[in-house]
Parts: C-alpha cells; structure tokens; sequence
C-alpha cells in the first residue's frame, strides 16, 4: 500500500457542550506503536493551540467523548445536573485512560 501520510488529513473531533459557547475538548484519532494500535486522544480545548493539555488516551471514540463529558460535568454547578422535577442526575462515570506505548 503507498504511504499517504503527505495527503491524508488526521481524523478529529470538537467536543462540544450546551454550557459552553467553544469547543470543550478535541479528540483525535491515532495510531500508535509497533503494532499500529487505535487509540484516541483528548486534549482540552483553547484557541491558542500552545494552552491546550492532555486529558487522557482510549481505546474507542464513545468512551474518550464519555470520559470528556465526565470530567466536563464534574466542573459545572451542580443545577447543570438536574433533570425534570427535582431529580439530579450523576455525571457520566469515568474509566481510566489507555496507557500509550512508549515508542
């Protein structure tokens, strides 16, 4: 297969939030290591692309975007969690990050 590393663009995501006007995260789509293993990873959002840091790796997309969600919700006020009547909801749970390799 050619190599199409010039030509091909990264996949990538804007996380966003109804709280907040700005993306709340990018997520990326890499593959890493040997064995060109999937992982996707989370970073904060900024416009100055030097501000932003990294949250963490996983294995799938749904569970980077839980996980950016999780950690999102646990920063807002707590009214940010109410449902219908007077009902709080819990964040969405979070799950540790993937290691990635070190090569």
């Amino acid at each position: 297969m050619p190599d199409l590393s010039n030509v091909t663009q990264p996949i990538e995501w804007a996380i966003v939030h109804s709280t907040s006007r700005d993306p709340i995260a990018l997520i990326r789509k890499l593959q890493l290591g040997a064995g060109r293993t999937t992982y996707y990873r989370a970073i904060t959002w900024h416009v100055d692309p030097t501000k932003r840091e990294l949250i963490g790796y996983w294995g799938s997309l749904n569970e980077a975007t839980q996980n950016v969600y999780g950690l999102y919700e646990r920063k807002l006020p707590p009214q940010f969690l109410a449902s219908s009547g007077s009902t709080w909801r819990e964040p969405l749970p979070l799950t540790r990050p993937k290691t990635p390799p070190l090569s």
